[in-house]
């Protein structure tokens, strides 16, 4: 396995929905640490925080974190995490959100492997099964439909694909998707140069940007990861997810 990478975390700290929830603690731990220390643990590559915050840029560096400041314009954390690379010359590039705590190293790689293996595929990222009918029925949690050899066909905020009550089929698997993406410098290149497209604009997701124009993404299939930090109320899932010591 090739590990010419280059892993970025976006950590931006003017959330809408949860601002400054990079820095709020599970466990007296800050969520961006527990991502940081994931991505380490993973081997790929350095790993980079990218932030548009003092406070952030000023907290990676007292864990030892290699940080950079970047535009307070950057629309996305692609954005972000192209700007933070520029300059590099890692073959590719891994985008970790900031906000996926209980990110596991064990999908990282599985995810990279599955990407080195599918040579049409530019991108890729990581899945797994959905067991609670909540993250199913929940907008925040992005569902994604796959073909027969793991390439992404969509991903929604709604559940996909829909169970019709008369299909023949008894029992089909929903997939979550899992909050990072792999880049091939030349994709990750093509893709910040591409304008937002109209379904990424109508689900707020910009990974159909890709898809929409015939981008490729391969996905691996892993163990559920935990809960993600999207408002405040995910601070204290967390905290629940670990007393139930379900993070190893």
């Amino acid at each position: 396995m090739v590990k010419d990478c280059l892993i970025v975390i976006p950590a931006r700290y003017g959330s809408q929905r949860f601002p400054g929830k990079v820095l709020a603690l599970i466990a007296g731990k800050p969520v961006i640490q527990w991502c940081w220390e994931a991505a380490v643990k993973a081997g790929l590559g350095e790993v980079l925080i990218a932030t548009e915050n003092e406070k952030v840029l000023q907290f990676a560096r007292s864990i030892g974190a290699r940080a950079v400041m970047t535009s307070p314009r950057c629309q996305s954390g692609t954005d972000r995490v192209y700007e933070a690379s520029r300059g590099t010359k890692s073959k590719f590039i891994v985008n970790i959100q900031g906000d996926e705590p209980f990110m596991r190293a064990a999908t990282l790689i599985k995810a990279f492997k599955k990407l080195e293996a599918d040579p049409e595929c530019s991108i890729g990222t990581a899945c797994s099964r959905i067991e609670d009918k909540k993250d199913l029925l929940n907008p925040n949690c992005v569902k994604v439909a796959l073909n027969a050899a793991g390439r992404a066909l969509y991903f929604s905020r709604s559940p996909i694909p829909f169970h019709h009550p008369l299909s023949e089929l008894k029992s089909y698997p929903y997939y979550k998707h899992c909050g990072f993406y792999i880049y091939g410098r030349e994709a990750l290149d093509r893709f910040v140069k591409l304008k937002p497209s109209p379904l990424e604009r109508l689900e707020r997701l910009e990974q159909l940007r890709a898809l929409e124009n015939g981008m490729k993404i391969a996905v691996a299939e892993v163990p559920a990861p935990g809960p993600a930090i999207d408002v405040p109320a995910d601070i204290r899932t967390a905290a629940e997810f670990l007393k139930k010591k379900a993070y190893k």
